[in-house]
């Protein structure tokens, strides 16, 4: 566990109090819970645009295979 000493306004002071006790939590609990969070929200960005890369990857990939693939089943839907 470590102390941090932060200087913020006393509305956020307020805030922060008026948050922890509605939630029956300690300030150090409530402010560690908003960072938890604001990570937690930073790795679902971070993921998701990782899966957007590799969803645009494979679909380049896909086009670049299908000519060929049409060659050995052929262009009839019956094949599938």
């Amino acid at each position: 566990m470590a102390k941090l000493t932060v200087s913020i306004s006393s509305d956020a002071r307020k805030r922060i109090d008026y948050r922890a006790e509605q939630l029956g939590v300690t300030r150090s609990a409530y402010v560690e819970g908003l960072v938890a969070a604001d990570a937690q929200t930073e790795l679902e960005a971070f993921l998701e645009e990782g899966y957007r890369a590799l969803a645009a990857e494979n679909g380049r990939f896909a086009e670049s295979v299908l000519p060929v693939a049409w060659e050995v089943v052929g262009s009839d839907d019956t094949a599938w």
